[in-house]
């Protein structure tokens, strides 16, 4: 996706900046027919260079209204994939005044946070060592007796239900890191009210999604959980890491071919039996194979290579009657082969090959009227292996699958 974009030494020297930052071009700078563009790539969301905001559209939505329908779709797809809460709130006036996604997830964050907190904060059992007047919990005595010259001081182990555990910090962090960024003054008020509510909260002077450990999320904390995948999300773009201190340069961006992959596997589980024939309801959806990795060679020593990673794979015990694919790409109705990349069909030929599936289908978000193309892989070990193409209408929030018989084709080498 190209933008008309004055830039100057200086943009390119913070766009230089970002790219050492997050290992490769965000937007690329260059001219069209003499007008100095901004170029994007599979990135969508703000970059703030200095005092200016771009916003990267996803290449799916284009004309007249592309902000506020691409806004609209962002939200459908985050929210389906469960990094946002169900926004009951109205964000219509946000959505037709900003197209900043940043200001607007900060929103959707603090507001679902700060309704969260008052209807009670999450506590959780920490254990706390320290040296108290007092014994309480239990009294670690051989170390007491490591400092015997310490009177009326107890080394003691305890546990405590208190508000400083591990998911408080985390989000206690993306509030601070998101009041320093925002420049909407709708979001630093709620924003700031939330400092003031989490003040028994520590402040962790830097954190990232590898200091999120795994299984944070428990029965009592599961209205959190859309608020950590957003505090997640918000990390992982690197918008807090990209330059330590300097808050007027930063990224909030994410690939657009992982959320469509986490979409597409979330509304496929969501409504599997309205999307997945009945022949396959048994069946378990694993996502990426889970378990049942597979590689396309082995290397001359034996080590494995080339792993194999199908977005969704529906299986029936050592089985795969159908392998799915995101492709966050336009369709082109007007090419022989609809314009899907070599690259791509050797890619599903690989896992059909060895996942020895009968069936795989490539994914693509639907624009205008449902396209489709049919082609029969030729395999040596099976007779029955097509490749689809289906569609998603992320507005109306409906997977629209087509499907047809293919005659069976055997090809025997020679």
């Amino acid at each position: 996706m190209e933008q008309p974009f004055a830039w100057n030494d200086r943009h390119l020297r913070l766009l230089e900046r970002v790219k050492r930052a997050k290992g490769g071009d965000v937007l690329t700078a260059t001219t069209r027919q003499g007008q100095r563009i901004l170029r994007a790539g599979q990135y969508v969301g703000t970059l703030r260079l200095g005092a200016d905001t771009v916003t990267i559209l996803p290449k799916i939505d284009y004309g007249s209204d592309a902000t506020q329908s691409a806004t609209q779709n962002l939200l459908t797809m985050l929210e389906q994939a469960g990094f946002l809460p169900a926004h009951s709130q109205d964000l219509t006036p946000l959505l037709r005044h900003s197209g900043d996604w940043f200001e607007l997830l900060t929103r959707i964050f603090a507001t679902e946070l700060l309704a969260q907190w008052t209807r009670g904060p999450h506590r959780r059992y920490q254990l706390v060592a320290e040296e108290l007047p007092a014994i309480r919990g239990q009294w670690q005595v051989d170390q007491h007796l490591r400092r015997p010259a310490r009177a009326h001081r107890f080394d003691v182990i305890y546990d405590e239900f208190t508000t400083d555990n591990r998911l408080s910090q985390v989000l206690r962090y993306v509030v601070e890191q998101l009041w320093l960024r925002t420049r909407n003054s709708g979001n630093r008020h709620l924003l700031g009210e939330l400092r003031g509510a989490m003040e028994s909260v520590s402040l962790a002077a830097y954190l990232t999604t590898a200091d999120v450990p795994p299984g944070i999320i428990d029965r009592l904390s599961e209205r959190y959980a859309p608020l950590l995948n957003l505090a997640r999300l918000f990390l992982d773009s690197g918008s807090f890491e990209l330059i330590r201190g300097d808050v007027q340069l930063f990224t909030f961006v994410f690939d657009m071919n992982r959320l469509f992959e986490a979409f597409l596997v979330a509304f496929i589980r969501q409504h599997r039996a309205t999307v997945l024939p009945e022949a396959l309801w048994d069946c378990t959806l694993e996502s990426q194979t889970k378990g049942h990795t597979r590689y396309l060679a082995r290397s001359a020593t034996g080590r494995h290579s080339f792993l194999l990673k199908p977005d969704l794979a529906v299986r029936r015990g050592d089985d795969f009657p159908l392998l799915l694919d995101a492709k966050y790409k336009r369709l082109m109705a007007q090419d022989r082969q609809l314009g899907v990349s070599a690259s791509d069909f050797y890619q599903m030929f690989a896992y059909a090959h060895r996942y020895h599936a009968a069936r795989v289908v490539m994914v693509y978000p639907q624009m205008g009227e449902p396209q489709r193309a049919r082609f029969t892989l030729c395999l040596l070990y099976t007779s029955d292996a097509a490749d689809e193409r289906s569609s998603v209408d992320l507005g109306g929030r409906r997977l629209i699958k087509k499907k047809e018989k293919e005659k069976k084709k055997k090809v025997v080498e020679r």
